[in-house]
């Protein structure tokens, strides 16, 4: 159970997502996709990590979306499964209710509820043993300021979003996450490699130049013991366990069209779905998408069973989430693949959502963590 002091909402997020639905189809069109994250803005969709108090429940809500989403734009979901993870693994992190952490959560909580915010965010730990951080991000205390400089090579929601969150260095050695208004003059946004093909999420690098944040929007690391870490690790698996669902989203849309196209193609006479190996190949996609988006609820169970300190609970719910996030994304990949040998030409015609999705699919493992640093993970482990 999450332990925030917030309640939990009416269930409303049915009638909220088919709308959401549409209006990005809309959108779509014309690649208008400010007007769908001001839309986005008037659901309740973006804050369901405020608004609900099971952990389970609040993964399962959010990957709904965010796999709904990703059947019509997966730059778009992507860049909204970056709001969501950070805002979920600070919602649902058990803090004790004695510390200042538990009552700056709340307040951030409320504040974004209240004034229907959008976070942004840069990755913090790459693996669970290399703790690496943001080492381009570095911080200085002064008086009741922090002084930030440095710069992040991705960001999604750059320029979208109200307020940053990032980790950095702090100049005594120690850690924290930073809460930062995005329209202030010291941050910069500048656009990355991807040009339009990941346009809707609006990824861009961040440059820092002494960007001044009160200690009151700062969580402190404990700098003690490597278990400074804990949230850090909470926060890449609640990434890793949601990153595949844009993804299976998109590879959902796919197989819907790979049966639409054997009902209507016609071969001696016969539709070809009345063929046995084409329902084989068809059972095959649907089977590669089942099997990973179980591996995704499992572990968002692993999330809900977590406990503060429980190093054990800790490593399982990470590597349910590198699992999900592997085989999620590789699966939604390899679907996508097949179904381009099955449909041929008319796959890749232009304006076609298999086209489009043939060139966005890519993206799925290149994230974080990457299949070098997966493999690294369990062969070191052995």
């Amino acid at each position: 159970m999450n332990n925030s002091v917030l309640g939990s909402r009416p269930i409303q997020e049915k009638d909220e997502l088919e709308n959401a639905y549409e209006k990005l189809l809309e959108v779509e069109k014309d690649k208008m996709y400010e007007q769908f994250y001001a839309f986005l803005r008037t659901t309740n969709l973006p804050y369901i990590p405020c608004l609900e108090d099971d952990v389970e429940v609040v993964y399962q809500e959010c990957f709904k979306t965010l796999h709904k989403l990703g059947e019509v734009s997966i730059p778009v979901s992507v860049a909204l499964s970056m709001h969501y993870y950070i805002l979920a693994s600070i919602a649902t992190y058990p803090f004790k209710k004695t510390s200042p952490q538990y009552w700056k959560r709340e307040i951030l909580l409320n504040k974004i509820k209240k004034e229907r915010l959008l976070i942004a965010n840069t990755g913090s730990v790459r693996t669970y043993d290399n703790l690496s951080g943001n080492k381009g991000i570095l911080a200085m205390k002064e008086k009741d300021n922090y002084i930030v400089y440095g710069h992040a090579p991705f960001m999604s929601l750059a320029g979208i979003a109200d307020y940053l969150v990032f980790t950095a260095e702090l100049s005594d050695g120690g850690k924290a996450v930073f809460f930062a208004a995005s329209d202030h003059a010291q941050i910069e946004f500048t656009d990355t490699v991807f040009g339009d093909t990941m346009l809707g999420s609006f990824t861009k690098s961040v440059k820092f130049k002494n960007l001044r944040v009160p200690v009151s929007n700062v969580i402190k690391l404990d700098t003690q013991t490597k278990d400074r870490s804990e949230l850090l690790i909470y926060q890449r698996s609640w990434f890793q366990a949601l990153v595949s669902a844009p993804y299976l989203g998109a590879a959902k849309c796919v197989i819907k069209n790979v049966k639409g196209f054997g009902e209507q193609k016609l071969k001696k006479g016969k539709k070809l779905s009345e063929s046995e190996h084409f329902l084989n190949s068809l059972g095959e996609l649907v089977v590669k998408y089942k099997g990973a988006r179980q591996l995704c609820m499992q572990a968002g169970r692993a999330l809900s069973k977590f406990k503060q300190g429980n190093k054990v609970l800790l490593e399982m719910l990470f590597e349910a989430s590198v699992l999900s996030k592997f085989f999620g994304t590789h699966h939604a990949e390899e679907i996508v693949t097949q179904a381009r040998y099955i449909m041929g030409t008319q796959f890749l015609s232009p304006q076609t959502m298999t086209h489009k999705i043939y060139k966005e699919i890519v993206f799925g493992p290149l994230q974080p963590m990457t299949d070098i640093d997966i493999k690294a993970y369990f062969s070191q482990n052995l």
